[in-house]
């Protein structure tokens, strides 16, 4: 469940029917800092490349995040999820990298790649398995959901999006709350839509709305914020630096 937990935060930061993408751009870089209580426990990074792979031009997603101080000395953590996709076929993917190591002895690295005309995957870990029509890598469905047109989403209207993760297809589902302005940190207040992925209540969440998730209410549509009320505490992931959107952002003082 744990490598779950941070599967969904990396799915919101990457964020009605499908368009050709004019949302992210080929060198867009996002950076965070994770929070634990008032410590500032970790950092991540979403960046964005597109690259040419059999004579076509693709994007290559890497969200890669990492323990820092003190909470670096007491257990390390480094997770980095990579995604090959074309942004012009519902970003669909072709390749996906799992690579995770968690304190001393945990190590988890899982390459996929797709072949989304016969719905099939074949993984390093478990071999080649059938799977439903259009089925995502975590990042690849992130970026897909970004291209959705979110403001026509009613209060409580669900998305779901088949994805593929660690060793098993697990069904992505996030319902949209409401918009609001928030503050975020030193960057200033910004509107955003609010979404809570629905995810079983289990021995590490205190409930099923403890994780929120807040995307930028533009045509961007950014992860700026992820908060999780856990039952050891709470964790909140701010935006801090951006480089490179397609599209103006405003923040207000």
């Amino acid at each position: 469940m744990k490598t779950k937990i941070l599967a969904i935060i990396f799915m919101m930061f990457c964020f009605s029917s499908y368009a050709q993408n004019n949302t992210f751009g080929p060198k867009e870089k996002l950076t965070y800092e994770i929070y634990y209580a008032f410590v500032t426990g970790a950092k991540m990074s979403l960046e964005t490349k597109l690259i040419t792979e059999n004579d076509k031009q693709i994007y290559h997603v890497k969200a890669f995040g990492k323990t820092i101080g003190l909470v670096d000395k007491i257990y390390k953590i480094s997770e980095d999820y990579q995604s090959w996709f074309d942004p012009n076929n519902k970003c669909l993917p072709s390749k996906s990298l799992e690579d995770v190591h968690e304190g001393a002895t945990y190590n988890r690295k899982i390459t996929v790649t797709f072949n989304n005309e016969n719905n099939t995957i074949n993984s390093t870990k478990s071999g080649e398995h059938s799977v439903k029509h259009d089925c995502y890598d975590i990042i690849s469905a992130a970026y897909y959901l970004r291209t959705m047109d979110l403001s026509k989403l009613s209060p409580n209207e669900v998305i779901n999006v088949n994805t593929w993760f660690g060793n098993e297809e697990w069904p992505l589902r996030v319902k949209y709350i409401k918009t609001e302005t928030i503050k975020v940190g030193k960057l200033g207040k910004i509107s955003c839509y609010q979404f809570v992925p629905v995810v079983e209540v289990s021995g590490v969440f205190t409930d099923k709305d403890a994780l929120k998730l807040w995307i930028s209410a533009d045509d961007n549509k950014i992860p700026v914020r992820a908060q999780m009320s856990l039952l050891v505490g709470s964790a909140k992931v701010d935006l801090i630096s951006y480089e490179n959107l397609i599209h103006d952002i405003k923040f207000n003082k």
